[in-house]
């Protein structure tokens, strides 16, 4: 290799280098900045009420279906009754067979009711879920473009990253959140984990 050669892959190899230390990376948590995004509360609470609303209307669904049931099993019954004559039994039992068949359309459309409404809850959740992103891709993109960040990426998908390159609470200010919350949190869920840990190795220990 010459000393050309030589020369021209050392300043490559320098510009490369320089273009990997003028980047800037921040690492967000975007699990909490949507957890504590301020719409997610309104969220949860609008799913929480369509969802009352959707069991109620089943309810109501499945309340009729049990009636109709009752009706075919009184049917069954009288079809089955010894004193009947042959004309009457032959009465009874078309009329349980219709029951029947009248119970079968009732099962299938409390079934296909339950599917379009579950269906219907994920659609809204997940229609929510896109907007609070949107909202919080917005804000990550505003504050990075303002602090100069190369990338910022979600330290959820990471294996390893330093946490100084977290700025998860400076996006949480811009959202109009008190990092506090996320941190109370935090610590809330560690000592609930710390006592059930505890509490299973008393309890395993009581069983030795």
């Amino acid at each position: 290799m010459n000393r050309m050669t030589v020369f021209a892959l050392a300043l490559v190899m320098g510009l490369v280098s320089a273009g990997f230390a003028e980047e800037k990376t921040a690492i967000v948590n975007m699990v909490d900045l949507v957890r504590f995004h301020p719409s997610r509360e309104r969220d949860r609470k609008l799913i929480q009420d369509t969802e009352k609303e959707y069991q109620e209307k089943l309810d109501k669904q499945r309340d009729r279906f049990e009636e109709l049931r009752a009706d075919y099993e009184k049917a069954m019954k009288q079809a089955r009754n010894p004193a009947l004559n042959e004309t009457a039994r032959v009465d009874a039992e078309n009329k349980a067979m219709k029951q029947r068949d009248v119970l079968a359309d009732a099962d299938r459309d409390l079934r296909q009711e339950m599917q379009k409404l579950q269906r219907s809850l994920s659609e809204l959740d997940a229609r929510l879920l896109r907007q609070v992103t949107g909202d919080i891709r917005e804000v990550i993109t505003k504050y990075a473009q303002e602090q100069k960040f190369t990338v910022v990426m979600d330290g959820t998908t990471l294996a390893y990253f330093d946490p100084a390159l977290d700025v998860t609470d400076e996006v949480l200010k811009r959202m109009g959140v008190d990092p506090k919350k996320r941190h109370e949190a935090k610590e809330k869920a560690e000592k609930e984990k710390a006592e059930k840990t505890e509490k299973a190795a008393s309890d395993d220990a009581e069983t030795k």
